[in-house]
């Protein structure tokens, strides 16, 4: 398949925003290494880090709660990999769970994944399920961004990104981020422009919890885990630098 080329709209726009950012790969491969597979992907998305895993030889299971973010995942997946599920991260324990019974070496919530679930209520969904999901030497990662912004800001002129997919051009231009005493909202401009020369266009939001260490710390030995070590994913010059939180289950 070209690439790109019959992706669903939100997969479309996740290879033109997220599929180039490549500082948090070496983290996730390199947890991989250490602990082993098989390996959970939360909000997998159209797979930036289950694929590279997988082609790595760590097998890799991906979850979304979107049906064709999932549909674009396993029709790109590399040969011989396991195929991505329906699921959301809050229903993991659910009579419905595609993954009841299963035990990961490695669970991993990339990309800020547990500050968009909505609250410490959904948070605690997911972190309650975990336990029972972990091969006892199994490890759970979660990547937060702890320095939001505490004020509006309005971008500067910065260039979009951009993407070329079956001849039309997108691009995705950052407005502002709107804050709150509890979360900040990211808004971004979307632009598509059709081989004629037409343009379509739209807007996109998502808002992000205020969260840090000592929270995510808190909720997840409520959950049944233990937090024991922690580290940064870098900054880039299009996305803000990560904590990352390793857990377990409690060392009897």
């Amino acid at each position: 398949m070209k690439e790109g080329v019959g992706l669903s709209e939100t997969g479309l726009w996740q290879l033109v925003e997220s599929d180039r950012y490549e500082a948090d790969l070496d983290t996730w491969s390199g947890l991989a290494s250490r602990f082993g597979g098989p390996v959970l992907d939360l909000g997998c998305g159209i797979g930036r880090v289950s694929h590279r895993l997988n082609r790595l030889g760590f097998p890799t299971v991906g979850l979304d709660r979107d049906p064709e973010l999932i549909e674009d995942f396993n029709r790109t997946r590399p040969p011989d990999s396991p195929a991505a599920l329906v699921c959301d991260a809050t229903r993991l324990d659910g009579p419905q769970s595609p993954v009841e019974g299963s035990r990961f070496r490695l669970i991993i919530a990339p990309q800020q994944l547990v500050q968009i679930l909505g609250g410490p209520e959904q948070r605690f969904k997911l972190f309650r399920a975990l336990p029972q999901m972990l091969d006892p030497q199994g490890v759970a990662a979660f990547a937060i961004c702890e320095q939001l912004p505490q004020v509006h800001i309005d971008y500067p002129a910065v260039p979009p990104d951009l993407r070329e997919v079956g001849r039309w051009v997108h691009s995705s231009q950052p407005l502002a981020i709107e804050a709150t005493t509890g979360s900040v909202t990211a808004l971004r401009v979307r632009q598509s422009l059709a081989p004629d020369g037409s343009i379509q266009r739209s807007e996109d939001r998502i808002t992000l919890d205020r969260l840090d260490r000592s929270t995510i710390e808190a909720e997840l030995r409520e959950a049944g885990l233990t937090a024991f070590e922690s580290g940064e994913i870098e900054q880039t010059d299009r996305h803000m630098g990560s904590t990352l939180i390793l857990a377990r289950r409690p060392v009897s």
